[in-house]
This record gives structure tokens, C-alpha cells and sequence, in this order.
């Protein structure tokens, strides 16, 4: 705590802001493909591995595979629910198994203020969560697109001419007549 010492003559008081007069915040705004089920819950569609479904009813939030579970959709969820608990919207130990194969869940903090409202605060974490993965998963398409295009396509440095391949009676490691050697288990 820094001490402040002022020699000679005393400032006059400066009147504190009254509280009319707040800063007024910009609105936060994030593009998210985002919908609204039947019951009020938020369907998050964009992170490329899994679904992310905001439930204010019941104060939880739910992630499905898009499409088979594997290793990386168990990592990205278990990311997601790192970052919601560093965030301060969950607790670890409320982190379960869902009903539906893949399905993770985690019930949401209720807030200390009534005012916050809590699938507003959820829905910007996870965009944010979405952010922060979006250039890995971009990294990684464009490096997958790039290998097939050097296999399909590769650059004339990496390519050798086939050139005419000269006829011959025998070729190979494989007589015609000795098949029944290699198919006997004797090489």
C-alpha cells in the first residue's frame, strides 16, 4: 500500500463521484452459432469437437460429441470444463458422465448477486473457451489439407519420372513356379 506524504499546503478534498455517474461499460459481443431449444437452454454448435448445451432450468452445462467419441473429444471437453473452473463457473467435483454416451456435464455455480445473470456469463466463457481453440483446430485442418495435397499433387523436387520400365521374362522376388514353397511356410 503505497503512503502518499505531501509537504507544504493541504489539498482540498476532491468530492467523490456519486454513484449516478457510473463509467458506463461497452456491451460485450461475440459471434457464436448458437441456438434456443424449446425448453430455454443454449445449444452452442461451433467448437469443432462437441456441442455445448447451456441449461439455465437446472443451472448445468452439457457437452455431446459431434461426432464419434474418441481421445480428442474427451481432451477438448476436459479442457472446456478446466477453463469454466479457472473461470469460476463450476467446481470440479459436480464434473460427471451423462446419460447419453460421450455426454459430459457439470452444474453451474449459483451466483452470489441475483443480478448476474448466469447463462449470459456461461455462454461468454464458453465463446471465449471457443477463441482460444479456434486457431488450433485451424492450424491443424490446414496441415491436414496440406499433407493430402503433397500426396495427391507433390512438387516437382519430391517426384521422380517414371521413365520406361525395360521388359524382362523374370522380375521380382517372387518365381511363378515356386509358389507352392511360399505358400507351404518355407522361404
Amino acid at each position: 500500500m503505497p503512503i502518499t506524504i505531501t509537504v507544504g499546503k493541504q489539498e482540498e478534498e476532491v468530492p467523490a463521484t456519486p454513484p449516478e455517474e457510473k463509467t458506463k461499460h461497452l456491451p460485450l459481443k461475440m459471434k457464436l452459432d448458437i441456438r434456443k431449444a424449446v425448453d430455454g437452454s443454449l445449444m452452442i454448435f461451433d467448437h469443432p469437437e462437441m456441442d455445448i448445451v447451456v441449461v439455465p432450468s437446472t443451472n448445468k452445462v452439457v457437452t455431446f460429441p459431434k461426432k464419434s467419441y474418441s481421445d480428442d473429444v474427451y481432451a477438448a471437453q476436459d479442457r472446456l470444463f478446466r477453463h469454466l473452473f479457472s473461470s469460476g463457473l463450476i467446481t470440479p467435483g459436480t464434473v460427471e458422465g451423462g446419460n447419453v454416451h460421450g455426454a459430459i456435464g457439470a452444474v453451474i455455480l449459483p451466483p452470489q448477486n441475483s443480478a448476474f445473470p448466469v447463462a449470459d456469463l456461461m455462454v461468454l466463457s464458453v465463446g471465449k473457451f471457443i477463441e482460444e481453440e479456434k486457431p488450433d483446430y485451424l492450424f491443424a485442418a490446414a496441415y491436414d489439407k496440406e499433407v493430402d495435397e503433397m500426396y495427391v499433387d507433390p512438387p516437382p523436387e519430391d517426384n521422380t519420372p517414371l521413365g520406361k520400365v525395360p521388359q524382362a521374362v523374370r522380375k521380382g522376388a517372387l518365381q511363378p513356379y515356386d509358389t507352392r514353397r511360399y505358400l507351404a511356410g518355407y522361404s
